[in-house]
């Protein structure tokens, strides 16, 4: 079988396809025929030094897609999305590979609303959106989220997952052709930030109070257009910082204000957090109501054209690695 290896961490990270054993089935595993994986931010990140020591050389690709091929927990032909939690493709053997054996816990049966390239993105994307929305940041039905980044993967999710949970995700989107698209998934409302004020438009959409929170998945200076645009009380979720890792509060706003400022890390969840998270989300994505956008699939030959429309910022949706045979 193939399994593409990053050897070399940094600026100009390497990474090469090589040729391995399809590995044995261990008790409480299950052997999958991946199909795909998700080019992301996280598997970014690592590959170029920024996620601190990395143990290469590695298999990176921290949720996938596939076919059970053996397994004690599910029939054999099962179209099942993978979950890495912290540890694949980050400290151990990932998923840019096309035979694993992978532990019963990180592996959930797909519907079948969902073709095999989308549960290839199902799994981090939507499990970020899910926890971020309901465990930190109390949506409730009828509020005003705001969303930063709500075009890309992590967006894309938190979108459709605040609409199905009632309440008003307003996208924040870099150009018109991604404010079409965001109204299309589920979007209440859609502000290309490049063209206006964001701030004033959120007040105009809701009645001049502001959202009654924003979650972030890009960071850097849209940090703050997010944390202005909340209402007094309100609450600012970072999940992301692809723009930026740094940003510059005025204390006095906040605290006169009152403001929530948290953080979310979907690696740091407990197993059981974990499973009751996806098992609701494969139960919703059974209805048809969320389902991930596919901007583009990429082979092993062409995995750095993947990254190049990752940091282009220009990909609408999740990038796919193709793991097919």
């Amino acid at each position: 079988m193939k399994a593409l290896v990053t050897s070399k961490t940094g600026p100009s990270p390497v990474m090469t396809s090589e040729e391995r054993e399809i590995p044995r089935r261990q008790p409480g595993f299950s052997l999958v025929r991946l199909h795909g994986a998700t080019i992301n931010q996280l598997s970014n990140t690592i590959r170029t030094g920024g996620y601190g020591e990395t143990p290469v050389p590695l298999v990176q690709g921290n949720e996938a897609s596939g076919i059970i091929e053996e397994s004690d927990s599910f029939a054999k032909g099962t179209r099942v999305a993978i979950y890495g939690s912290g540890q694949l493709g980050i400290t151990e053997e990932g998923l840019y590979q096309q035979w694993a054996s992978v532990e019963n816990r990180r592996i959930v049966a797909l519907p079948d609303t969902l073709s095999l390239d989308e549960g290839a993105a199902f799994t981090v994307n939507y499990l970020t959106a899910y926890q971020a929305l309901t465990r930190i940041g109390h949506i409730q039905a009828g509020q005003y989220v705001l969303i930063s980044g709500a075009s890309g993967s992590v967006g894309h999710a938190l979108v459709q997952v605040a609409r199905v949970l009632g309440a008003k995700p307003i996208a924040l989107v870099s150009s018109e052709s991604k404010a079409q698209h965001v109204l299309k998934v589920g979007a209440y409302a859609a502000i290309n930030w490049t063209l206006q004020d964001a701030g004033e438009e959120i007040r105009k959409l809701t009645g001049g109070a502001g959202a009654d929170s924003a979650f972030d998945p890009v960071g850097g200076p849209l940090f703050l257009v997010l944390y202005n645009a909340v209402r007094p009380r309100g609450r600012v979720v970072s999940v992301g910082f692809t723009a930026g890792k740094e940003v510059s509060l005025n204390l006095l706003d906040l605290i006169v204000n009152e403001k929530v400022i948290e953080g979310y890390a979907v690696h740091n969840d407990t197993p059981a957090q974990d499973r009751e998270g996806l098992d609701k989300l494969v139960q919703l994505a059974g209805t048809g109501l969320l389902k991930p956008f596919i901007d583009s699939v990429y082979s092993f030959e062409d995995v750095e054209k993947g990254y190049d429309r990752l940091m282009s910022r220009q990909a609408t949706g999740s990038i796919i690695l193709s793991l097919a045979q």
